[in-house]
């Protein structure tokens, strides 16, 4: 599956434009970052952005990016290697962007934690940990259908220009096993909680429990999860056939997110 999914892989996000300011690997920084982060493990399309949302608004959590991806304060992390776990990644220029990032947030409100979301680091997570010294792990998954089709219609998808839309479909299938697996390692082997995107979208307050946090914002406002409408599939039924059937693949893992192959 892992040279499978190296083939296959393609950027499913932004990605660093040449013409864009700023060093490729910004001011590198050598301590590790002291200040309380919660990290949101988590594949693109899973709606993890209505739940950062959410926690921002109850509680005394703040983002690094206004998208709560850190990644896209350095070029260097949003190439269309990202996804590569054998990436060349500099922590110590990470670290140097994020700092002066919090140092700014911080000067006009200080906040009890920052939460950090950027996909990517499902496959270098360990890495990046360690250059934290305080920090909390939640896990994010979506079904395949609604996560696939999340991506078709968020996601500039460049690698995929003149390919069939059937081999599109299919090809996001694969990655879906694919991080999906990771998520369950990295479930299994740190112990880390796992709140899907639909069990969000029934308790909210799930993800707050997930990170150990508490709702501490008197009158908040109704948060995305609550006012956000079902999702109405734009997947045709042979694309829906061709998600089930390459899911079916993995029925061990479908049973570990409380997933069936045609959901």
């Amino acid at each position: 599956m892992k040279a499978a999914v190296d083939r296959l892989l393609k950027p499913l996000g932004l990605q660093a434009r040449p013409g864009d300011p700023g060093p490729y690997w910004p001011r590198r920084r050598a301590d590790r970052i002291h200040h309380p982060f919660l990290f949101l493990l988590t594949p693109p399309g899973a709606g993890t952005t209505a739940m950062a949302r959410h926690i921002a608004a109850q509680s005394d959590v703040a983002g690094l990016h206004p998208s709560f991806e850190g990644q896209r304060l350095v070029r260097g992390l949003m190439d269309a290697d990202q996804w590569l776990d054998r990436k060349f990644v500099d922590y110590e220029a990470v670290l140097g962007a994020w700092s002066a990032r919090i140092a700014e947030a911080e000067r006009s409100k200080g906040h009890a934690f920052f939460l950090e979301k950027s996909p990517p680091h499902l496959v270098r997570y360990e890495a990046l940990f360690s250059h934290f010294s305080e920090y909390r792990v939640a896990l994010c998954n979506r079904s395949p259908l609604t996560n696939i089709d999340a991506q078709l219609r968020r996601y500039a998808l460049p690698g995929y220009r003149g390919v069939p839309r059937e081999r599109v479909v299919r090809d996001l299938a694969r990655q879906w096993i694919w991080r999906s697996e990771l998520l369950r390692a990295a479930a299994e082997r740190h112990g880390y909680p796992l709140v899907t995107y639909e069990r969000f979208r029934r308790d909210p307050g799930a993800i707050l429990s997930a990170f150990g946090l508490t709702a501490n914002r008197e009158a908040a406002p109704p948060s995305q999860a609550e006012e956000a409408p079902p999702q109405v599939l734009m997947l045709s039924t042979g694309e829906r056939r061709i998600v089930s059937e390459t899911v079916a693949e993995a029925p061990d893992l479908l049973a570990f997110f409380g997933y069936a192959p045609d959901r």
